[in-house]
């Protein structure tokens, strides 16, 4: 059995490997004070895993944390990759590869697996960030934005007559400033998505394919005129696609 995990900067997700499938488990906390519990909650249960494949942008003090539990319970360190120049069908776009948040690039891998055409892929989590393939599998590069729960943040923080952001419908104009404020964010991610898509499409020269991932990508999709496809698993499924070609 394969365990794969994708530590992010809220929340880990992660699922074991069966007949080349992924079954995903309950994702839990990546605030690294209540990781060891977290890990006995969901792991312990487990068969001890002959691999453990991880990609890591919550920090240095995660990773060490997992690996010392993993460690202790079943004598072994997970494999945290690594982002770099080339790799599984794709060429980083970045000057510098290994600066690529690793999140990105096995999102990248994941995506070139999915998609033999141009595309592009936005993980609508803490960060909104986007990315585009050519049909060659090169990285032209992305864009990082705020998420939606960060730009909500920043209203709050920065303003005095902003507090209560939780409530409030979806329609397109609010009728509160609960409401406003969701409408705001969610026309902001996608505007930029959709933008960016459009301009993606006159470089490529045609429409690439869109993939979104990430905790809110079910809501940014809804918002969207354009068709998408939503892949939850997509960083586990890059981490599938790494695992494999080792023998």
């Amino acid at each position: 059995m394969s365990l794969l995990v994708d530590i992010g900067n809220s929340r880990v997700k992660w699922g074991i490997v069966q007949d080349d499938r992924i079954v995903s488990g309950q994702p839990f906390p990546s605030a690294v004070q209540s990781l060891a519990k977290s890990l006995d909650r969901h792991w312990l249960s487990l068969p001890v895993p002959h691999r453990i494949y991880a990609c890591n942008v919550a920090g240095s003090d995660a990773e060490r944390a997992i690996t010392a539990w993993t460690q202790r319970y079943w004598g072994d360190s997970p494999h945290f990759v690594r982002s770099a120049e080339r790799g599984y069908g794709v060429t980083s776009g970045y000057e510098e590869p290994e600066k690529l948040g690793v999140d990105r690039w096995v999102s990248l891998i994941a995506l070139r697996a999915l998609s033999r055409g141009p595309a592009c892929v936005v993980d609508c989590g803490t960060a909104l960030t986007f990315d585009v393939l050519d049909s060659l599998g090169r990285h032209l590069g992305g864009l990082i934005a705020p998420g939606l729960a960060m730009m909500k943040r920043a209203l709050v923080q920065g303003t005095t007559g902003i507090k209560d952001i939780d409530s409030g419908d979806s329609r397109f104009l609010g009728r509160s400033t609960a409401a406003a404020v969701k409408g705001g964010v969610l026309a902001a991610c996608a505007g930029l998505i959709e933008t960016s898509v459009g301009k993606a499409a006159k470089e490529l020269g045609q429409v690439p394919d869109l993939v979104l991932t990430g905790g809110d990508a079910d809501v940014i999709a809804d918002a969207l005129d354009m068709p998408c496809k939503v892949v939850p698993d997509l960083i586990l499924r890059g981490l599938l696609r790494i695992a494999s070609s080792v023998s």
